[in-house]
């Protein structure tokens, strides 16, 4: 999916990365036919929140992801458009590599050199999943050592790009995002990726710095699949009975076949930090120790917003202007920026109830643009009750934060949230011309919410229903009647 080159910043005298992403197109469809339109409407929200997520990464400032220097996008001479990265240069070797010249059976790395890696990964995941990223394809050969000892996690923006959201999408072509041999249970079945998801790969990977080898191989008979969804993991020490029983014990938690068994990557990073903090991991090589960084712990604690500043009250007609200001920021893809000016304008409405709360509404709504998911689900859930407690139930406010809460705890995982908020909406929107589709696609959500709670049977009561009401808007063949019967015949078919 994309090229790497070597290149130099001419203005800041540096040696850098410089990544070439490959837009997919929509060769297979016949040009202008409804199934080629949307794949390029697809393709251009990839595009778009491509470009909002890898500024996010950017924002991360953890040592553990490399830096984003510079993105944009070039029209090629076929009008088709470019999408590039300046990245920073990194100078060592994936751990791929580095277990490729590891021998297992007569010398094999450290304790403490596995523990420091999974600790220092379990530090940037941390990290990306407080602001709702989920890398989707953790494995040896997206980490580097580099340097210095530290650990750096690769193709942040590739994975999102692939994924293109966690959840499936009625106007999505069917993909399953991931390598085979580290992939979570809930990805093999096409289900809801969250940070959990994350933590069975990153189990995968342990699993295989202790003892050499991935936890699972598929066979004629049994295939990976199967293993992944059925089969209980090797305890780590009846292959390396060194690895103590602490460290076992989380090997096993985060292998659990259910995602909500899975520790934190927190947990999993202060589990691991005492066997790598102040141990030589390894005497191959001192330089890139992956040890060496825990003099310090590495783990970056949560990141705090700065203070709006105080200022005068604000007014009608200053809100006004503010939302004029945001809709050009949200046009213009710079979400951090609207988000700033909303979390001032916050502040400054407090002595006024009403006018605090439509500020807010914005604000959630600005959050949901931007893909923080976790702050905007907060923000819409508080604003929709106190909404709906002198509203009506069918007014768009509440309406809106109704719809846009529950697609956010949808992306998170909270299925139970996300059904309570897509079940009032869709109960009291009238699914007119307006919201027609809006009610259509959340019903489709409530069926994904459904299987994520293990409630099968009501989960495809809920496709059947919807799928006359799609066949009537978007024909037989469409995109989305298609999607829908994939689902209908995954949850028809037994997990092996």
């Amino acid at each position: 999916m994309s090229e790497v080159f070597y290149g130099y910043d001419e203005r800041l005298d540096r040696r850098v990365a410089i990544k070439l992403l490959r837009q997919s197109g929509a060769a297979s469809a016949v040009p202008d036919s409804p199934e080629a339109v949307e794949v390029r409407d697809a393709a251009e929200r990839d595009r778009k929140r491509f470009l909002r997520e890898i500024r996010t990464t950017a924002q991360l400032e953890h040592p553990g992801v490399p830096a984003v220097y510079d993105t944009g996008v070039e029209t090629g001479p076929d009008g088709s458009p470019q999408l590039w990265l300046v990245m920073q240069l990194l100078r060592g070797s994936t751990l791929e590599a580095a277990l490729d010249d590891s021998n297992y059976v007569t010398s094999p790395p450290s304790v403490a050199w596995a523990a420091a890696i999974g600790a220092q990964i379990a530090a940037v995941l941390t990290d990306v999943h407080r602001v709702d990223i989920v890398h989707r394809d953790i494995k040896p050969a997206n980490v580097m050592l580099v340097d210095g000892g530290l650990v750096k996690i690769l193709d942040f923006g590739i994975a999102i790009l692939r994924g293109a959201g966690a959840l499936p999408r009625l106007t999505q072509v069917d993909r399953t995002v991931g390598t085979p041999a580290y992939m979570s249970p809930e990805q093999c079945i096409g289900r809801v990726v969250t940070a959990a998801s994350d933590i069975y790969s990153l189990g995968c990977l342990l699993f295989e710095l202790l003892s050499g080898d991935v936890p699972f191989h598929g066979t004629t008979e049994i295939p990976l699949r199967a293993h992944h969804l059925q089969t209980p993991a090797p305890p780590v020490r009846a292959r390396r009975p060194d690895v103590p029983e602490e460290v076992d014990g989380l090997v096993a938690a985060m292998l659990a076949k259910g995602a909500s068994e899975r520790p934190t990557a927190d947990t999993v990073y202060e589990t691991l930090v005492d066997l790598a903090r102040g141990i030589s991991g390894t005497d191959a090589d001192e330089t890139r120790d992956p040890t060496r960084p825990f003099r310090r712990p590495l783990l970056a604690g949560a990141r705090h917003r700065q203070a709006a500043p105080a200022g005068d009250r604000l007014t009608d007609d200053e809100f006004l202007r503010l939302q004029a200001n945001v809709e050009v920021l949200l046009d213009n893809d710079r979400p951090s920026e609207a988000i700033r000016l909303l979390e001032i304008g916050v502040e400054r409405s407090a002595h006024d109830p009403a006018l605090a709360l439509r500020v807010r509404h914005s604000l959630g709504a600005a959050l949901f643009y931007a893909g923080e998911y976790t702050r905007a689900a907060s923000v819409l859930d508080s604003v929709g009750r106190d909404y709906r407690r002198y509203l009506t139930p069918d007014d768009p406010a509440a309406l809106d934060c109704a719809y846009h809460a529950g697609h956010a705890y949808a992306e998170i995982g909270k299925p139970e949230l996300a059904l309570s908020q897509l079940r009032y909406y869709t109960e009291h929107a009238v699914a007119d011309g307006t919201r027609a589709e809006a009610v259509l696609e959340s019903r489709f959500v409530i069926a994904q919410m459904l299987v994520a709670s293990e409630r099968l049977e009501e989960a495809l009561s809920e496709l059947q229903a919807v799928r006359p009401l799609l066949v009537a808007m978007f024909g037989a063949d469409s995109t989305q009647v298609h999607n829908l019967d994939r689902q209908v015949d995954r949850l028809g078919q037994p997990e092996a």
